[in-house]
């Protein structure tokens, strides 16, 4: 036991030692926080990334579907393949589709498919304005959107309908 000022140092060097090791235990676990951190981030930015590129392909496929929608020259193609193959099996029939290319993205590719799939009643159309000799036609649309070299494709199937003269 070692006297200065009045004071006793005999347990110090002990101490210290004790210090020492808390310290090291605070260190470790103040290491292994930081490195469950560093991985959840980095968990999410690899999610966040994954859903930018599921909703990148999402919004293409609408827009591919909207497109072909709205475009008549197709719709009539579809229906022509449709009569030539309405003796055949369904499944069999060429179909007519369009490519589509995005300007924004040039690493997305979309192909729309659209079959004609037949003439529905709709209830009260004979009715409406005295029969004015109009059919509706449903057709289905199918719209494929692949990402180069990624796995974020999306597929839409898309139900429409059409009103078209009655052929004599």
């Amino acid at each position: 036991m070692a006297r200065r000022n009045g004071r006793c140092f005999r347990y110090r060097a002990r101490e210290r030692g004790v210090v020492l090791l808390v310290v090291l235990v605070l260190l470790l676990l103040t290491t292994i926080i930081g490195f469950s951190v560093m991985e959840t981030s980095s968990l999410e930015a690899k999610m966040a990334v994954a859903r930018e590129g599921q909703e990148v392909s999402f919004q293409a496929a609408e827009s591919a579907l909207d497109q072909a929608r709205n475009d008549q020259a197709f719709l009539v193609n579809a229906f022509v393949a449709g009569l030539d193959g309405a003796l055949l099996d369904p499944n069999s029939v060429p179909w007519p589709e369009q490519a589509y290319s995005f300007a924004g993205d040039a690493t997305l590719a979309g192909a729309v498919e659209t079959r004609y799939v037949d003439e529905i009643p709709a209830l009260g159309n004979d009715i409406v304005i005295d029969n004015p000799g109009l059919r509706s036609l449903h057709f289905e649309l199918r719209a494929e959107v692949t990402r180069a070299n990624e796995k974020f494709d999306s597929l839409h199937v898309q139900g429409i309908k059409r009103f078209a003269p009655k052929l004599p």
